[in-house]
């Protein structure tokens, strides 16, 4: 009995550690000298500046520790691709703390511009390829092709968008420390 139950644990444990995740980046920003609600206040300001309608994007605010928004790549896909052609929204949360904050961008999501002979959102991002996509909920030779084009094209787009908005963020904190008393 005990052999059984320690298989059963082992097989749960390899299943477990070979699921695939969301896709997620998080980087830390460091900013000496400048606390926690400085760096909130400074990022608020980096939202308004960097989004048309910061009001729409910011969803959760937690003054001088947190703020949660959301934004919107667009997917672009070739002709062979044309029924994934959308968008990929994503969420965006930043922590603070004294000298430094989390930025952080998760939760890639598909939304297609139209609908398909078939179901054409793909999804979320995953942070690996499975090999089998039914274990994700991808089904038939149509939706598999597509999933890894938009796998394979969606992560690299999100990476880059990650890296832009963080160092865009990271420039804008820099920037206003270095003006702040040559006014």
């Amino acid at each position: 009995m005990k052999k059984f139950i320690l298989t059963c644990a082992m097989i749960a444990c390899s299943l477990v550690a070979t699921a695939q995740k969301p896709l997620a980046f998080t980087t830390i920003i460091q900013a000496d000298g400048v606390s926690a609600q400085t760096l909130y206040d400074l990022t608020k300001s980096w939202f308004v500046k960097t989004y048309v309608d910061s009001r729409s994007v910011l969803k959760n605010e937690n003054p001088g520790k947190e703020l949660t928004g959301t934004g919107s790549l667009v997917m672009d896909a070739g002709m062979m691709y044309l029924s994934i052609k959308g968008y990929i929204n994503y969420l965006i949360d930043v922590q603070f703390k004294d000298g430094r904050l989390k930025f952080t961008m998760n939760d890639f999501r598909h939304k297609p511009d139209h609908e398909a002979l078939f179901n054409n959102n793909m999804g979320i991002l995953v942070d690996s390829l499975p090999k089998d996509l039914k274990t994700i909920g991808i089904e038939g030779v149509t939706r598999k092709s597509c999933y890894k084009y938009f796998f394979k094209n969606g992560t690299q787009l999100c990476e880059k968008q990650f890296k832009k908005l963080s160092e865009s963020l990271k420039a804008f904190i820099e920037k206003r420390e270095e003006t702040k008393d040559d006014w």
